[in-house]
């Protein structure tokens, strides 16, 4: 069936607007922009009289972990407690739920939001529940804290020479204490529980109907294996009914061609091309890499083992050669520095190309980097609500925290920008992102941090649009409203160009279109 949607603010770019816009699901094409009704609305099964409501490209969220963040909502959260003994009641309510072989997983807590003073460690863990795993994530998804019977369970002791002295915390005596980050997290994960497909189907698509609530249709995900075999089952049934740009491990290169084969039914809703490699860690737990140490220590932060041992180097100028794109996770400033000089290398070394190289988060520059932003055609992957943690970490821990999300200066560089969440680091909510990225208002900082860095609208908007379709490689067909690319279009309730900027976070969608078929209706 075809549908005009009429008398309405259809976003074209900058601010330019149409009043109409049809599209035809058999299609899943726009077939007409206009100022007007279309010349043949006969041809329309289904006409929506607007009045006035503005319609956007549907959002792309440029950074999540989709599988991983899905299961948040059947994990203990602990994304906003505050004191050890809301630590304790939410561990002890979620015990009282677990199976029977269950373990207590989740948390994603973050220090910035505590009023008291506290250490979240494995005897803190083990005074709350000694008989049952517990594992809980930062916020970042950088670290983790077990309890003494989880790390009998992982059998981590025995594994003290596979990782590096910062990825395995001990305290003064040598002993752990429960935190363990990087290569040594993942390592964990391997010991969880598993779940039955069907039930990680079904997980999922409560979060895809989220992802439709929020107006996004599209993500580009920080990619498993075991994800991957998720979305295969659904894109088989044909329930996903969602666009995913998959971005593979580097460690995963010898796998693409067989991913590719197996997904080449789906290959206009999935998309193989990107590996994704981290080459330091995050600020929250001290482990993003600085050119200064940070306050008070003699540490600035690490490079990963795939660093260190010089695979990230080898593994990346392979890829690069075969034609594949980069995605490299930075977020100290001398990351950031190191990075682009590996970019550089690559330009050197295989040539010129349109090889779209991303930087994931970009969340400390100095300004002698920024220009080469633009020089190396490096796009900037930026998660704007991150500000909202960020702001009292940075100003707390760094001696220059006003290096921290400054991608306003790249923006005035004219280099590229394109956003994300990092969900599930934060909610999918692209209203709340932009809110953070106008407003720049933190935890420590009701009047905003460093509000000189402060975005406008239409930045953000394409930022969250053309410029995320352009930094997975499909703006040819999605990120705008002009006829002939797929009918992902979102209708809202709010006219963003005439809100309160407060009122951003609070918008709603109305109705979002997949292919223009309709998805979501409020």
């Amino acid at each position: 069936m075809k549908t005009l949607l009429y008398n309405g603010k259809i976003w074209l770019g900058k601010n330019y607007f149409a009043s109409s816009v049809g599209f035809d699901d058999e299609t899943g094409k726009i077939i007409f922009v206009g100022k007007n009704r279309s010349d043949d609305n006969n041809s329309y099964g289904s006409l929506i009289d607007l009045k006035g409501k503005l319609v956007l490209p549907a959002f792309m969220d440029g950074h999540v972990h989709l599988f991983k963040g899905s299961m948040v909502s059947y994990e203990v959260d602990l994304r906003y407690a505050k004191t050890a003994s809301e630590f304790k009641e939410r561990i002890l309510a979620y015990k009282s739920n677990l199976k029977k072989e269950d373990w207590i997983i989740g948390g994603y807590f973050s220090e910035t939001n505590f009023t008291e003073k506290f250490n979240v460690d494995r005897t803190l863990l083990d005074s709350i529940c000694n008989e049952i795993p517990i594992v809980l994530f930062r916020t970042d998804l950088h670290s983790v804290i077990c309890n003494s019977i989880a790390l009998e369970k992982i059998n981590i002791e025995s594994k003290r020479n596979d990782f590096a002295y910062d990825e395995l915390i001990t305290d003064a005596d040598g002993v752990l204490t429960g935190e363990l980050k990087e290569r040594a997290m993942y390592y964990t994960m391997k010991f969880f529980p598993v779940k039955t497909l069907e039930e990680k189907e079904n997980i999922l698509l409560d979060e895809i109907s989220r992802l439709h609530k929020n107006g996004i249709t599209a993500v580009t995900d920080i990619s498993w294996r075991e994800d991957l075999d998720v979305y295969y089952s659904l894109y088989k049934k044909n329930k996903l009914n969602l666009r995913i740009n998959s971005v593979i491990p580097l460690s995963e290169f010898d796998k693409i061609y067989v991913y590719r084969e197996e997904f080449i039914e789906y290959r206009d809703l999935i998309r193989f091309g990107g590996f994704k490699a981290f080459y330091d860690g995050s600020l929250s737990s001290h482990a993003a890499l600085f050119y200064d140490n940070y306050k008070g220590t003699n540490y600035n932060g690490l490079r990963t083992e795939m660093v260190t041992n010089n695979e990230f180097r080898e593994l990346g100028t392979q890829i690069d050669k075969a034609g594949f794109q980069l995605v490299v996770h930075a977020i100290g400033d001398l990351a950031v520095a190191e990075v682009l000089d590996f970019a550089e290398y690559l330009k050197e070394k295989n040539g010129s190309r349109n090889r779209r190289f991303r930087l994931e988060h970009a969340q400390h520059i100095k300004d002698k980097d920024l220009e080469r932003f633009k020089k190396l055609d490096v796009i900037a992957s930026v998660q704007p609500a991150h500000i909202f943690f960020d702001a009292k970490v940075a100003d707390g821990l760094l001696v220059h925290p006003e290096t921290t999300h400054v991608f306003k200066k790249l923006v005035d560089n004219n280099s590229m920008i394109c956003f994300g969440t990092d969900f599930p680091v934060v909610p999918v909510n692209p209203f709340e992102n932009i809110y953070y990225a106008i407003t720049r208002k933190a935890n420590g900082f009701p009047d905003g941090f460093n509000t000189q860095f402060s975005l406008d609208l239409n930045t953000c908007l394409k930022a969250y649009t053309y410029n995320n379709a352009f930094a997975s490689y499909t703006e040819r067909r999605a990120g705008s409203i002009s006829e002939g690319k797929n009918a992902d279009i979102i209708v809202l309730n709010n006219d963003l160009f005439n809100e309160t900027t407060e009122a951003l976070k609070e918008t709603s969608v109305a109705m979002t279109y997949f292919n223009g078929k309709l998805l979501f209706s409020a």
